[in-house]
C-alpha cells in the first residue's frame, strides 16, 4: 500500500542522465511533448479545428481555429505529437478549480460533483484529434497510452474523459478508464457522449514498485524510442517531480489570447464571471 499521506510515488531522486534522453534527429518519426509555445498552440488548435469539421461536430468559422475558455487557464497543459515541426496529434489536460470547472461539467456536472463531494483531485483530458493521413494508428495508439502513464503520475485522484460511445472500448482497452456516466445527447457536436473515469491509485497500485524507479524511466524512454518515437525531456519532469508539473504553465500571454481571442470573438461569451476574474488575474491586459 502507498504511504496515507503520500498521493503519489515518485522516481528516487536520481539524476536521470541527458545522454539518456539524446536522440538522433534521423532516428525517429515522432516527437512527443508538452506545448512550450503559442505556435505550437496555434497548430494544436487549428488540427482541432479541422478534425471536428471533418467529423461534423462544429460549423466553419473564419479564423479556422477550435479552443475553449479552459485552453486558455494558465494550468492547463497541451500534449502534442509532432513529426518535424508539424502537429499531428493534440490533447488537452484540464485540473477541475472551483472558478471554472471542467469542460464535460456541461453534461456531467451532477456526476462530477459527486467526486468533489468527496473531496477528489479531477484531471480531465480532452480536445483530443489527430490527423490520421499523417500519423499512424500505431502512433496514435502510443500516444494516448503516454498521455494516461503522464497523468498517473500526477498529484490527482482521477482522470475523467468524454467521448463518443464508440470509442469507449478503446479507451477501457488501452488507459485503464471505466464507464463513469452513461450516454447523453451534447448539442455543443451534436453527438452522444459517454464520461469515462480512472481511478489513479487503482492504476498505480497495477504498476509494481520495482518499476517505479529510475529503471523504468529509461526503459519508458528506450520503449519509446524503439518504436522510431522520442520523448521530449519536459515529459520526464513528471516522473521525477511532481513540483515541475504543478508549475508547468501554459505558454500563454495576454497578447497572445488577446490574438487568439480576435479569431474566435465568441470564445468566452458564455463564461462566468468568476472565471473571467480568473483569466484577469492570470493575463493581465487581456480584453474580454
Amino acid at each position: 500500500m502507498y504511504p496515507a499521506k503520500q498521493r503519489w510515488l515518485p522516481f528516487p531522486n536520481e539524476t536521470f542522465p541527458a545522454t539518456v534522453l539524446q536522440h538522433a534527429p534521423d532516428d525517429v518519426d515522432y516527437v512527443f511533448k508538452l506545448a512550450d509555445d503559442p505556435d505550437e498552440l496555434c497548430q494544436a488548435y487549428h488540427l482541432l479545428y479541422r478534425e471536428y469539421l471533418n467529423v461534423g461536430y462544429i460549423q466553419e468559422s473564419p479564423g479556422k481555429l477550435l479552443f475553449t475558455p479552459h485552453h486558455l487557464l494558465p494550468t492547463t497543459t497541451v500534449f502534442l505529437a509532432k513529426s518535424q515541426e508539424a502537429v499531428l496529434s493534440t490533447a488537452t489536460l484540464v485540473h477541475d478549480s472551483k472558478p471554472s470547472g471542467l469542460p464535460m461539467d456541461a453534461l456531467f456536472h451532477a456526476e462530477l460533483d459527486t467526486l468533489r463531494a468527496q473531496n477528489r483531485r479531477i484531471l480531465e483530458v480532452c480536445s483530443l484529434a489527430s490527423d490520421r493521413c499523417a500519423f499512424s494508428r500505431r502512433g496514435i495508439q502510443n500516444f494516448t497510452k503516454l498521455i494516461f502513464l503522464y497523468c498517473v503520475f500526477l498529484d490527482i485522484d482521477d482522470v475523467c474523459i468524454m467521448v463518443n460511445p464508440r470509442h469507449v472500448h478503446l479507451y477501457k482497452n488501452r488507459c485503464e478508464f471505466e464507464i463513469f456516466a452513461e450516454e447523453k445527447y451534447y448539442p455543443k457536436v451534436n453527438a452522444m457522449a459517454v464520461a469515462l473515469r480512472a481511478n489513479v491509485h487503482k492504476a498505480r497500485e497495477k504498476l509494481d514498485r520495482v518499476y517505479l524507479k529510475f529503471s523504468y524511466q529509461h526503459k519508458l524512454f528506450s520503449h519509446y524510442l524503439s518504436l522510431s518515437i522520442a520523448l521530449d525531456a519536459s515529459i520526464f519532469r513528471v516522473f521525477g517531480d511532481v513540483q515541475s508539473s504543478k508549475t508547468c504553465r501554459n505558454p500563454l500571454d495576454a497578447n497572445v489570447i488577446n490574438r487568439f481571442l480576435g479569431h474566435k470573438a465568441d470564445a468566452l461569451s458564455d463564461v462566468p464571471l468568476d472565471f473571467k476574474k480568473l483569466l484577469h488575474e492570470s493575463y493581465p491586459g487581456i480584453r474580454i
